[in-house]
């Protein structure tokens, strides 16, 4: 072996060992930096969004745009523990009613992760909450071989927990910490059905001194780069003596909760029934429960009205569509909303080549997260990748081929979404809509009282009224009328 190759192992083995004391380093000076504490607590004001949708604001109850307005929390504390590793949070929220109501009434924000969930070796979608925090991200670095870089100016740290994505691929968490040697910015993805490598950061600013600890100001974490949680903080501390009372997570309610049913694995398979709604006209549905999709068949091609809830769905409906409609592309799929339950199934279509039709103020959001990659997943999608394409509207758009015609309408104001919509088949007068449900011998509830103003405005012929949400029994323009309390 000569000297010159000899060397060159030794520079390589020093180097790796420099690299690897820089990286022990840089996590024992920033542990330092934020005050070498084995658990801390924080508490303020803070407000959260069920992703994909509006959260209930008794100032703000119609939805102006995704994530717009979020939810106010208040009575925010969070505790992290460090050396369990664990973290809890609770609020008091206020939460719109069941059944359509917008009236807001108290409820409960709590948040969690155990000792048993911050296993780096179970799912990343239940720890992460933890490792994206300052304190929880340095600890996760010292135990999981964290390296260190350069971004911008700043230093980095990134490392990978134990549990990988579906597709094999690992899961990497990367803090970037200023020349206070504090974490400013953590960041790491996880797979979403609908944004796909979906990132998560979050972000920490105005760091200062609370009384013997360094924590930060103003906390914002975004999912997909759309807004998903803040947090103001007013107060912190240290160690405290009373951490196992401080943030404690309330037990279930009766009846939820508990062990996991028996059997687990896949879901069973859906068995998709069709009615018949005119020449080339059908409803899907899977019963009770059902999210409802219609089919159009034009000249050329199929259209497909909603492809909800989720993939298995899609591709169920899909195959249906097929036997009942056969050798025609499914060219057109119309979203109703961007509700997640509304748009779980969009990725089967989406390998499928259909062009989505939906409300101009639902065009970036989808546009965006179905064209981001998918290299942590394997659906049908990621393994038949299609560029996205989308055709919006601003308050109406019509497609027809001479002998077939489907009208689309915007609904607005409504508190549920803004770029709510409704299809309109004026042959059979069928209305189409995703979230207005009509309940037999009920009044109307918020968002059927806000459809009901611009149905007497469009004056569209209809007389079927078909839910994406199941209805027990086929429902008529008298059962929505009677229910907005009209004659």
């Amino acid at each position: 072996m000569s000297k010159k190759f000899l060397t060159a192992i030794c520079l390589a083995t020093l180097a790796g060992s420099a690299v690897a004391q820089d990286a022990k380093t840089v996590i024992a000076n920033a542990q330092k930096a934020l005050g070498d504490i084995k658990s801390i607590t924080y508490s303020g004001s803070a407000k959260d969004v069920s992703f994909q949708q509006c959260g209930a604001n008794s100032t703000q109850m119609v939805c102006q745009g995704q994530h717009d307005p979020m939810r106010p929390i208040n009575n925010y504390v969070r505790v992290i523990d460090v050396t369990a590793p664990l973290s809890r949070a609770v609020g008091d929220t206020n939460n719109q009613g069941g059944g359509g109501s917008t009236t807001v009434a108290p409820g409960r924000f709590t948040q969690q992760v155990t000792p048993q969930q911050a296993d780096t070796a179970q799912p990343w979608n239940n720890s992460l909450e933890l490792y994206i925090t300052p304190w929880g991200f340095l600890k996760g670095a010292a135990d999981n071989n964290a390296t260190v870089g350069k971004s911008k100016g700043l230093t980095t740290l990134t490392w990978s927990p134990k549990v990988t994505a579906p597709s094999g691929k690992k899961y990497t968490i990367t803090g970037y910490l200023n020349k206070q040697n504090i974490p400013d910015r953590i960041e790491t993805q996880f797979q979403d059905n609908i944004m796909g490598d979906m990132q998560i950061v979050a972000t920490y600013t105005g760091w200062k001194d609370f009384g013997g600890v360094m924590a930060p100001a103003k906390i914002v974490q975004t999912r997909g780069n759309w807004p998903f949680f803040e947090v103001n903080v007013t107060a912190a501390k240290a160690n405290p003596s009373d951490l196992a009372t401080l943030a404690v997570i309330p037990p279930p309610p009766a009846g939820r909760g508990g062990a996991a049913p028996a059997g687990g694995g896949a879901p069973p398979a859906m068995v998709v029934t069709s009615e018949k709604l005119g020449d080339g006209l059908y409803r899907l549905t899977t019963g009770a429960g059902s999210y409802d999709s219609v089919i159009v068949e034009f000249k050329d091609y199929v259209m497909m009205l909603e492809a909800g809830q989720s993939i298995q769905r899609g591709e169920a409906y899909i195959a249906e569509t097929k036997k009942l409609i056969p050798n025609k592309p499914i060219r057109y799929v119309f979203v109703t909303h961007p509700h997640s339950d509304h748009t779980g199934g969009l990725p089967a279509l989406m390998a499928e080549g259909a062009t989505i039709i939906t409300q101009k103020n639902n065009e970036s959001f989808l546009f965006g997260a179905l064209n981001t990659p998918r290299t942590l997943m394997t659906d049908v999608f990621a393994k038949n990748p299609k560029k996205v394409k989308v055709e919006a509207f601003t308050e109406k758009k019509v497609y027809t081929d001479g002998t077939r015609t489907v009208e689309f309408y915007h609904v607005y104001p409504a508190p549920h979404n803004n770029g709510l919509s409704i299809a309109y088949i004026p042959k059979e007068k069928i209305l189409f809509q995703g979230d207005f449900s009509v309940n037999p011998g009920e009044p109307a509830n918020d968002h059927v009282k806000a459809l009901g103003p611009v149905l007497d405005r469009l004056k569209l012929d209809y007389n079927r009224y078909i839910n994406v949400h199941a209805s027990a029994a086929p429902q008529t323009k008298a059962d929505v009328d009677k229910a907005l309390g009209k004659k």
